[in-house]
């Protein structure tokens, strides 16, 4: 299963980066794959404002340049955390979050926004942005989507900073991906069950993977297949049909 969706990602990066002007396909790629409103990916360091790489769309760029102006939003948060952030309904009560951010993305016409960050290791390469008109949660589905989208972003931003040739980028990230897909979703859906950042989520699994004596990338296996699942309220990890 990872295998084919990181299949249809490299063919959704291979339809769009031909017939688009600069970089804006990784971002129709991202809303493809998510099937959510819109996307935009800013390149940032740590300790460093953020530049606007790409948009789906005039709003979603308004959303990047408003979390940029005021200071919060879901990209500072994903940034800070280094997890998946996300707000399923703006117009419920905030509590606080984001005052200044939510009632302006609100007259966007934006109901719903997630962010991750995107990182190779811990080499921070910038954040994801992705926003729905409609209110909802990400499924597990697309959560754990999302977090494999982030590696190919990421990889895609290693490419482009290479020199890959124009056309050719979808190519490039099958030949010289280098690193395991499969773990980095792995430590993604680790990241979402167990509310960690993704650094603490990949400790985890390498701790555990160790504990039971697999290899890093079996555990990964599982966990993507669903068999192996971290449980927070009890700090433990749960062997399905063992």
């Amino acid at each position: 299963m990872p295998a084919k969706r990181l299949l249809a990602i490299f063919d959704l990066v291979a339809e769009h980066e031909n017939s688009l002007e600069e970089h804006h396909g990784l971002c129709l790629v991202a809303i493809e794959v998510l099937r959510l409103s819109g996307a935009a990916i800013a390149l940032t360091s740590k300790g460093q404002p953020w530049t606007l790489f790409c948009s789906s769309s005039e709003t979603a760029q308004a959303l990047m340049d408003l979390e940029s102006t005021v200071g919060e939003g879901p990209c500072m948060d994903a940034l800070a955390l280094e997890r998946l952030v996300e707000e399923a309904d703006l117009s419920l009560p905030m509590h606080g979050r984001w005052p200044v951010y939510v009632p302006k993305a609100l007259e966007c016409g934006t109901h719903a926004v997630f962010a991750l960050p995107v990182q190779i290791g811990v080499v921070r390469l910038g954040v994801l942005g992705l926003f729905r008109e409609e209110s909802g949660e990400l499924s597990d589905a697309q959560a754990t989507d999302a977090y494999l989208l982030a590696s190919v972003v990421g990889q895609s931003l290693l490419a482009y900073q290479a020199g890959a040739p124009q056309g050719s980028l979808s190519l490039t990230l099958q030949r010289e991906a280098m690193f395991d897909f499969s773990v980095q979703q792995a430590t993604g859906m680790i990241a979402v069950q167990g509310g960690f950042s993704i650094d603490d989520a990949l400790v985890a699994l390498r701790s555990h993977a160790f504990a039971v004596d697999w290899g890093l990338k079996d555990l990964a296996t599982e966990v993507i297949s669903r068999r192996v699942r971290y449980e927070p309220d009890h700090d433990t990890w749960q062997h399905v049909g063992n």
